[in-house]
């Protein structure tokens, strides 16, 4: 049977709207993008009991491609001792009367850098509250036992490779976005200070340009 006008009409009309749709796809459709966070030898602020610092994982996050970390520690340091040195004054003593009277001593402060070194073999690091000590000592031997770059200096501690130990809740806070913090606790006995060297890459909805 030939096709008629209508037919024509309607065979366009139809052609026409599949190919808006699929146009209107690509349009919403927005390609992924691939950002990189990092900083290297970033010194960690200090608390009461503890140095930390922060990084963030934007919240269009889809996965995480590298999650990396490297720790320099080095001795905690106070820079200022006070060493007080007193002058030498001569007194006369006649009677109940004192000469000079009144008197003055003359004192040096003197002030200068030091170094404390103190046992640290049982410091913990966590993740947004989540402990991963005990991971990375099963996965890699050791944590901090001294001072130096931990695990060494030319490796990193691969925080994916420490998700086998971690039960699922403590995972998904570790590699969801947002604000991450990360903590080393101490307290008055072993003191230290931290440099750390992060790497998080990850794949991410691109933006078009727009925050």
């Amino acid at each position: 049977m030939p096709a008629t006008i209508d037919d024509v009409l309607n065979f366009l009309a139809k052609r026409q709207e599949g190919q808006s749709l699929v146009e209107k796809q690509r349009q919403l459709q927005r390609r992924n993008t691939v950002t990189d966070a990092k900083a290297d030898f970033q010194t960690m602020l200090r608390g009461v009991d503890r140095i930390y610092t922060a990084f963030r994982i934007s919240n269009d996050m889809q996965y995480i491609m590298k999650y990396s970390f490297n720790l320099h520690i080095r001795p905690f340091v106070t820079n200022i001792a006070q060493n007080v040195t007193t002058s030498d004054t001569s007194l006369n003593v006649s009677g109940s009367g004192v000469s000079p009277n009144p008197h003055h001593h003359t004192v040096d402060l003197g002030v200068q850098i030091k170094e404390h070194n103190f046992e640290l073999t049982k410091l913990r690091i966590s993740i947004q509250g989540i402990d991963l000590t005990d991971a990375i000592i099963a996965e890699y031997g050791s944590f901090v036992n001294g001072y130096g770059y931990y695990p060494s200096q030319n490796d990193t501690f691969d925080v994916l490779r420490l998700l086998d130990y971690l039960h699922p809740w403590q995972q998904s806070v570790v590699l969801s976005p947002g604000l991450k913090e990360i903590q080393i606790t101490q307290n008055s006995n072993m003191l230290c200070e931290c440099e750390i060297s992060y790497y998080i890459k990850y794949n991410h909805v691109d933006r078009g340009g727009l925050d």
